[in-house]
């Protein structure tokens, strides 16, 4: 997890750092910036969805490696079925 006061530091470097350009370099790079923190938490949250989706396979008794993805996908949606 990211710890807080790292993610502060960097929020108050990128503002330290976009005071110092002119007004339209600044609102290109707020843009950036807002663009690249979207993409970073959707990546955090398809991870976060494919380990909780892992960890049901396992709980379940499946070995995750030894199967395709559409029995990763069938196993899922049948859901609390365990192998028996």
């Amino acid at each position: 997890m990211v710890d807080h006061r790292c993610l502060m530091r960097r929020t108050e470097e990128e503002h330290s750092r976009l005071a110092s350009l002119p007004a339209w370099k600044r609102d290109i790079m707020k843009k950036k910036l807002d663009v690249e923190k979207k993409e970073e938490e959707s990546q955090r949250m398809k991870e976060n969805v494919e380990k909780t989706q892992l960890e049901k396979i396992r709980t379940l008794g499946y070995d995750e490696n030894k199967l395709t993805p559409w029995q990763r996908h069938v196993i899922l949606k049948k859901g609390e079925k365990a192998k028996h």
